[in-house]
């Protein structure tokens, strides 16, 4: 083959390529959640898939993919083709599976677009606690070790993890308090308001109705400052002495090795989408923040969280 045709042929299939490119999307794209329909990750993803139907021109669809504690959906995204026409949502489980030895997932096997949901971590107790601060509760712990119990979630899930922080961060053994086991927010809440545990460090969104209806009261907030959504909560590291905070998330991906070009398409596509709202007045009414972050922003703070959780759980 001469070298003339080698040159054309290397030509054409680079033009080729590039006008593929550009012409993203030519088919339905797919975005694949780890968790069960009707939740809170389900519902922004599906608001991300009309938004991006409406910018891209393209049907967006939304897979459920469950089981394995998010195990099963985080690796249907990983392994799944890097052209853009399946994406996925990798949520906060990702920076702690890994380390607990469920699997060997990392936020190292996506192509990170945008951030989406921020779900803040509290500590609430009942109306009829004798604590009125979060100092009070410390005080509580310190000189009671062993005989607080507390909940939020399953055993080494999110809002478990947001108790051995605040224990941690106070230089106390992760069993000055006995962690009890719930099957989410909603259960261990009922059961703080019937007086079988002492407090729970879930969100305060997910308690925001007993709190309204003054079943609940919040003592701290777990965000790094001030939230805007929750600004009469006293931030943990402000109130205390300690330095902890905690969120979950949420992060719009691709597998790993997404294309450039199709990378920045749909980052234009999600700055549009944020831009007209509808993320935000949905977050805040379900009680957390839409908070955008891009780029090698987006990558150092999901490195960042593995980092964190990784110390968390290695000291546990």
């Amino acid at each position: 083959m001469s070298k003339i045709l080698i040159k054309t042929l290397l030509a054409s299939s680079v033009l080729f390529s590039a006008s593929a490119l550009a012409n993203y999307p030519e088919k339905p794209i797919s975005i694949i959640v780890p968790w069960g329909a009707g939740g809170n990750t389900d519902t922004i993803a599906r608001l991300v898939a009309k938004g991006l139907q409406e910018e891209l021109k393209t049907n967006v669809n939304v897979i459920n993919r469950t089981g394995g504690s998010g195990v099963v959906g985080h690796n249907a995204i990983k392994t799944a083709k890097p052209d853009g026409y399946t994406l996925g949502v990798v949520t906060v489980e990702i920076a702690l599976m890994h380390h607990q030895k469920m699997t060997d997932l990392s936020y190292k096997d996506y192509t990170p677009i945008v951030r989406l949901g921020v779900v803040p971590g509290g500590v609430q107790v009942g109306k009829d606690s004798p604590y009125k601060d979060i100092n009070q509760l410390l005080t509580a712990i310190k000189e009671n070790p062993g005989k607080l119990k507390a909940s939020g979630s399953g055993l080494n899930s999110i809002w478990h993890l947001n108790l051995l922080g605040i224990l941690k961060s106070a230089n106390l053994p992760t069993d000055a308090v006995k962690f009890v086991p719930s099957q989410g927010a909603s259960a261990a809440l009922q059961e703080l308001v019937s007086g079988g545990i002492d407090f729970v460090t879930s969100s305060p969104g997910e308690a925001q109705s007993m709190t309204d209806a003054g079943m609940v009261r919040h003592l701290a907030i777990t965000t790094p400052t001030k939230s805007e959504l929750y600004s009469d909560i006293p931030v943990y590291q402000e109130a205390t002495s300690y330095k902890w905070s905690l969120n979950g998330w949420n992060v719009l991906t691709a597998p790993q090795g997404l294309p450039d070009d199709v990378k920045q398409a749909l980052t234009k596509a999600m700055e549009k989408v944020y831009a007209s709202g509808e993320l935000q007045k949905f977050a805040n009414k379900q009680g957390f923040e839409a908070s955008a972050l891009y780029g090698a922003e987006l990558e150092q703070f999901m490195a960042d969280e593995d980092k964190k959780f990784g110390e968390l759980l290695s000291a546990e």
